[in-house]
């Protein structure tokens, strides 16, 4: 693999990716300190006759959105250069322009009607409860998690399909009974006609939960590396990670919402024009402060990831014993997809959910070598 290749690939999207991040800041920034457009917000519903509660949950939601749009926006070039023309440029994908922009703007409309949702729940939550309204949002985080990971399944269903090849199906088949998850379906992802990289993927909870196999994967890998990266999968589904993850962004959520509760309870909100919680006009505030708690706990969520990934590199060689197939399967996925055999110290601390190449080597060579 092309070290340096691979680490100027990331370290150019690390700077893209900061500076949207910085666009995105920006208009919160900004609305903050004009005003204007929560102003603009509140007049324009005080014309529909409605009761003044249901205007500052309903503006809560039209200005969330208008703030997630606006910053979309603002961040789209640096959006494109890390996400198309870095892709294209080191051969990570074949999607082209038009399809890249009409997905991307799927998943902005998705977003920013989540957004909107958000904002409607949290201060329909302070109007509810205004002491401890910040305890209804944290369970509501829970529960958006949890109906976000039902749904994965069928979001994706229209590019998958139940496995064809019969051989390798009851060799997956095989590995799932003799690990004790036989109900658990197999399924091929069609990403071929937008990218060469291999993935597989758990998605879904309960009866919704499915292992999904790349086309990619399946075109191009060996029965034997495919057997063990399904039971890397079928790792995360036994031990729970699903749950795990869920449950630990909505602490993440919860611990934001408090911090708000508290910060913006104290702080001179009249100084910038906003009368409490309760006012349209803290909107912006209340989402830079859940942003900088989430930045504050990201080092965290991503130490469980990779905690996640390193416990099912173990299982998946317990239960298949191919230390070769791991390796082999590990190192081609890891340069389809241009993974810095051993990045910064600090930047894999604070960005990467997975473990580099190098430390996944050295555990899954020490794991076999007690087993």
């Amino acid at each position: 693999m092309n070290e340096g290749k691979a680490a100027r690939f990331h370290r150019l999207r690390r700077r893209s990716r900061r500076l949207a991040f910085v666009a995105r800041a920006g208009v919160l920034f900004a609305a903050v300190v004009w005003g204007y457009p929560a102003d603009f917000v509140s007049a324009a519903l005080s014309v529909a006759v409605l009761p003044d509660a249901v205007q500052v949950v309903l503006g809560a939601g039209l200005f969330a959105a208008a703030l997630f749009l606006a910053g979309e926006l603002l961040a789209l070039p640096f959006v494109f250069h890390a996400d198309f023309l870095l892709d294209r440029r080191f051969g990570l994908t074949r999607q082209s322009f038009g399809g890249w922009l009409l997905g991307q703007g799927q998943a902005t409309v998705m977003r920013m009607a989540g957004w909107a949702a958000g904002a409607v729940a949290v201060y329909a939550a302070i109007g509810i409860w205004p002491d401890m309204w910040w305890r209804l949002a944290g369970a509501g985080c829970l529960a958006a998690g949890a109906a976000e990971a039902s749904l994965a399944s069928a979001m994706l269903a229209r590019r998958t399909r139940p496995l064809e090849r019969p051989a390798l199906r009851a060799r997956l088949e095989a590995l799932t009974r003799r690990v004790g998850a036989p109900n658990i379906a197999i399924h091929e992802w069609r990403v071929g006609p937008t990218t060469d990289a291999a993935n597989a993927a758990v998605v879904g909870i309960g009866p919704s939960r499915r292992i999904l196999v790349s086309d990619t994967l399946l075109d191009d890998y060996s029965d034997e590396e495919i057997e063990v990266i399904i039971a890397h999968e079928i790792g995360h589904h036994v031990h729970w990670d699903m749950w795990q993850t869920i449950i630990c962004a909505a602490a993440v959520g919860l611990a934001a919402f408090w911090t708000a509760d508290m910060v913006l309870s104290a702080a001179p909100l009249a100084m910038l024009g906003v009368e409490g919680l309760w006012d349209v006009g803290s909107v912006p505030l209340l989402a830079l402060v859940y942003g900088a708690v989430t930045i504050a706990a990201a080092p965290i969520v991503n130490l469980l990831s990779r905690w996640h990934e390193r416990r099912a590199d173990r299982y998946a060689l317990r239960v298949t014993g191919n230390l070769e197939a791991f390796v082999s399967g590990l190192r081609r996925v890891s340069a389809q997809y241009l993974a810095e055999e051993r990045p910064p110290r600090l930047v894999e601390w604070f960005f990467h959910s997975h473990p580099s190449l190098a430390a996944r080597m050295a555990g899954a060579r020490a794991a076999a070598s007690k087993s």
